[in-house]
């Protein structure tokens, strides 16, 4: 496979896996963070981490029997985003 069609790819799956985890963390924290009349905004770190309150929400969640944000699915789409950009800026254009 050509490197700057991989970087490419890289990107374009990057790109998608972040999307899908900004919206699978507004769709779990958005009721949660409504419930205790806070802003979404205040669980930004439940997005890419999974630390303190993070954990009790997702731990709650999951004795009720619910599917809880899991942050790997943003942190594998930054990575493949990351691993694309780079290699997209480290290839050599043929002159």
């Amino acid at each position: 496979m050509d490197l700057k069609k991989l970087a490419n790819l890289l990107l374009v799956l990057g790109i998608l896996l972040l999307l899908a985890a900004v919206a699978w963390w507004a769709d779990f924290y958005s009721p949660i963070m409504h419930d205790l009349n806070a802003p979404l905004s205040d669980a930004l770190d439940c997005l890419y981490s999974n630390a303190g309150a993070c954990s009790l929400a997702s731990g709650i969640t999951q004795l009720l029997g619910k599917t809880p944000y899991n942050p790997t699915l943003f942190l594998v789409g930054a990575g493949a985003f990351c691993a694309g950009l780079l290699l997209r800026l480290t290839i050599k254009s043929p002159a």
